[in-house]
């Protein structure tokens, strides 16, 4: 039982981790209940609601005692926890290894004795704790010139973490070149659909959707562009940005240009190479600002529930500022 907790809260699918803690709590307190259950339409014999459970229990204690398994305001909205059960065989997950990891620690919980699913649950919860208390902190500093910010931004973008090391950093620039606004980042992963978003980064003034950014960390194509453009028009939003690190698409080049032409007189869409514009948007960020940019891009980060990448991003701040 340890060994699969830990096989699971060490890896880094966030749903996995809500599902585990929730399945061991909820098995403790009424043993008639099974462990892999999520909502009451599974066929398993003791079928409960998990997300009731997670939300009204596990999500507002893990904000009083910090980032335990992930800071999710909605961790049962996401895909592996949309089934009426777990199971490690479900076609539809991806993380094949993690499913199975977590189905056998749940099984655990599901047939030891009580005493035995509290110890399961203490580790859990001695594990989150321990990482909560891990996070790296941004150190204060005033020695923080445009060439510092420069080269935090190369080394940090040569990583991606599915595209929101970018999103990190372009999220940074907005929000400190949009000090009236407010600024609301996502994962690049997150789905469109269930998150009911813009872009990856969305700026607002006075409640007002003012501008939306795609950033890639792949080469743009012209499929990313005409779905940014297609929610644009949706939404209302009258600028639309893709900000890329790695270029445009082989032979697209033309084809984006004219999709962007087709529709400038309604809104103004860009494409925003982050190697050409850093050292004019350091520019404007201003000697106090900069002394910010790393401490932001760490709280999007967080936003966005990359604790990983949130941490690099902070050693490297601290390593290039101190």
């Amino acid at each position: 039982m340890q060994q699969l907790i830990e096989n699971v809260l060490g890896a880094s699918d966030v749903t996995f981790k809500y599902i585990l803690v929730t399945g061991y709590l909820a098995k403790y307190v009424n043993r008639q209940v099974h462990a892999r259950s999520l909502q009451v339409g599974s066929t398993l014999k003791g079928a409960y609601d998990a997300r009731s459970l997670c939300h009204k229990v596990i999500v507002g204690f893990e904000k009083s005692k910090g980032n335990l398994f992930g800071l999710s305001n909605e961790p049962f909205v996401n895909k592996p926890a949309r089934h009426p059960e777990h199971r490690e065989n479900n076609s539809q997950l991806r993380n094949k290894i993690g499913s199975k990891h977590l189905h056998n620690a749940l099984e655990q919980a599901q047939t030891s004795d009580r005493d035995s699913v509290y110890q399961g649950l203490v580790h859990i919860l001695r594990m989150g704790a321990a990482h909560a208390a891990n996070e790296k902190q941004v150190v204060v500093t005033t020695d923080v010139n445009l060439e510092k910010v420069l080269k935090f931004i190369n080394s940090f973008l040569a990583e991606t973490d599915g595209g929101c090391r970018l999103v990190g950093i372009w999220g940074a620039f907005q929000l400190l070149l949009s000090e009236n606004g407010k600024i609301k980042v996502y994962s690049p992963n997150a789905s469109d659909f269930f998150g009911k978003t813009a872009g990856d980064v969305e700026v607002y003034y006075n409640r007002v959707l003012v501008s939306a950014s795609e950033c890639k960390q792949r080469p743009l194509n012209l499929d990313d562009v005409n779905h940014g453009i297609k929610k644009s028009l949706e939404k209302g939003v009258p600028e639309y940005l893709f900000v890329v690190s790695a270029g445009i698409a082989n032979g697209q080049k033309q084809s984006i240009k004219t999709a962007i032409l087709r529709h400038n007189s309604k809104i103004d869409v860009v494409v925003v190479d982050i190697w050409r514009q850093a050292r004019l948007l350091g520019m404007m960020l201003n000697p106090a600002r900069r002394t910010k940019f790393g401490a932001s891009v760490v709280k999007l980060l967080r936003q966005m529930r990359k604790f990983e990448s949130a941490n690099a991003a902070t050693e490297l701040w601290n390593e290039f500022t101190s």
